[in-house]
Order: C-alpha cells, then sequence, then structure tokens
C-alpha cells in the first residue's frame, strides 16, 4: 500500500513546492497509436505506482472531448475522469490535474489550432470529480501550502489551468521549461543538459521538471516515438536524480518529476521518492519503512 498514500509519510509542516512529486507526462495516452502513446497505465495505475501530477491534454473531435496528443485523438474525457473517480473512491493522497487543450501545432507553413468544448468538460468535472467535495480553491499563499494543509483539508485534488477556465480550477502557478532542441538531444546529452533548467530557473509555485524527450523533425533524435526514447532513456534516468540529490542548491529546487511510461515499472518513481529522503521531510518514526518501501537508503 505505500505507493497508494505515501504522502502518509511526509511532515505536515513540507511546503508542496518542497516536496518531489512524481508526475505522469501525457498522463492519459494509454491506448493510442505509438507515435502519441506516452503512458501504458490508466490515471489509476499511475497513482497506485507513486504518481500524483497527471498532464491532461484535451479536444473536441467531431462533439466528443477526448484525450489528445499532436493530431491523434485517444480515450475520451470520461473515461479519463472515470479513472480519476476510481481513485478519489479508493485512496487518501492528494493529486494535481493539470487539465488543458491541446497547446497549437506547426506542420511546416501550417499552424493547427485545438479546442476543447470547456462546458462539456465541465460536466465531466461536476459528473465524477465532485469538485464542490473535493476541489481544493481556497490557496491564498501557494508557497505556504504545506501536505499538512492539503491532507487534513479533505481535499483530494487541484485543477491546474492558467486561465481558470474549468470548473473550480486555480492557476497555481506552474513552471514548465521546455524546448525543442534541448529536448531533442541525443540521450546522454539531454541527461545532462535537462538539469540546467533547475539550475538557471527558479518558480514561486510548482516547478514542473520533464524528464522524457520529445520526437522533432530537425533534432538530433528526429522522430523517434515516445516509445523507442524512453527505453533510450531510462538507463540515464537514476543519473539525473543523482545529479540533483548531489547538489543542495538542486535538491531544495527539485519539485515535480515527470516522466513518460511511470507504470512500466517502479524505478522512475522510486528515484524521485528517494528525493524526499535526501530533503529530509519524511516523517523520522516512517523514515526507515519509506526508505526500504522504495528500495532505498538514506
Amino acid at each position: 500500500m505505500f505507493y497508494q498514500n505515501w504522502m502518509s509519510y511526509i511532515k505536515e509542516d513540507t511546503k508542496m513546492t518542497k516536496l518531489a512529486i512524481p508526475g505522469a507526462h501525457n498522463a492519459c495516452t494509454k491506448g493510442m497509436a505509438v507515435m502519441a502513446c506516452c503512458q501504458n497505465g490508466t490515471p489509476l495505475e499511475q497513482f497506485e505506482y507513486g504518481v500524483r501530477k497527471f498532464g491532461i491534454r484535451v479536444k473536441n473531435v467531431r462533439g466528443v472531448q477526448r484525450i489528445a496528443h499532436g493530431l491523434s485523438n485517444g480515450m475520451t474525457v470520461e473515461e479519463a475522469f472515470m479513472s480519476f473517480r476510481k481513485i478519489l473512491d479508493k485512496y487518501g493522497d492528494f493529486m494535481i490535474l493539470d487539465l488543458r487543450a491541446y497547446q497549437k501545432q506547426r506542420l511546416g507553413p501550417i499552424e493547427i489550432m485545438f479546442k476543447a468544448d470547456n462546458d462539456a468538460i465541465n460536466g465531466l468535472i461536476e459528473k465524477y470529480l465532485e469538485p464542490e467535495k473535493y476541489a481544493l480553491t481556497d490557496i491564498p499563499d501557494l508557497k505556504a501550502l504545506t501536505v499538512g494543509d492539503v491532507l487534513s483539508s479533505g481535499k483530494r485534488y487541484v485543477i491546474h489551468s492558467e486561465k481558470e477556465e474549468y470548473i473550480y480550477s486555480k492557476n497555481i502557478k506552474l513552471l514548465e521549461p521546455w524546448d525543442a532542441k534541448v529536448f531533442g538531444y541525443k540521450p546522454e546529452k539531454f541527461a545532462k543538459e535537462c538539469v540546467n533548467y533547475l539550475r538557471d530557473l527558479d518558480s514561486d509555485g510548482f516547478f514542473w521538471f520533464q524528464t522524457q524527450q520529445t520526437p522533432n523533425l530537425g533534432t538530433e533524435n528526429g522522430l523517434k516515438w515516445p516509445n523507442k526514447l524512453d527505453v533510450l532513456d531510462r538507463p540515464f534516468f537514476p543519473g539525473i536524480m543523482q545529479e540533483i540529490a548531489s547538489d543542495p542548491v538542486l535538491l531544495d529546487k527539485v519539485n515535480i518529476v515527470a516522466g513518460d511510461f511511470m507504470t512500466k515499472d517502479h524505478m522512475k518513481t522510486n528515484e524521485i521518492l528517494r528525493l524526499n529522503l535526501l530533503k529530509g521531510v519524511v516523517k523520522p518514526e516512517l523514515t526507515q519503512e519509506y526508505a526500504k518501501a522504495i528500495g532505498k537508503t538514506i
């Protein structure tokens, strides 16, 4: 049960923006075509592997709200929210739901815009996620928000929307640096360069540190699909986490760490959760149990 309630091991005065949180990039893309699939587990399965931040990209497809990744369409938003409902019914840890319409894409000189039907999505939020009961909306000072605050509030998630365009959504100041060139480097080069985002940038809110690479024409990797990139990247993931762990400044900054294929095994989650041991935010009486659960030492 550790991965289903790992937040209960954290000191209650720990700031949410200082906690190391596993995240899922394109969280609801299970079952998509190979060029778009970034996860091999449902949101419920990802949660049960320790993920607490979910990137959810949506678009309207002939009147049906679907999960989107570029031109590809995946499960319906209703199916995705049904999986999140199962989490609410079974578990008590807090989640960040990063919900937005898929960003515009450029194919040569052509720019493609994606839209979603916000009214339809709001209806699905109300139907499955009980926002009046479970959505955190009272955030007077994000920097002061603690694990204890969210766990004692009875609220179970926050819906992040920069423009607060969904019902009960909040702009939680989520910094997510990305550059096509950097994320298209060869894996060994990317592993070294991606950490520079933590060195060079600061956030007053959450920091969404992405460790997955992106296939793009004109980059060193070219058009390798996410599953292929993940195979190439996985051997470097522990090294990225160790570089962060060995630098007190980086360790203090690291917050949400995202990746692809978070349910392939527990490796990524374990490496991320180890950072909480090094940050000193695990309850002293539970430190040994926490360390044993992730197979790590302090």
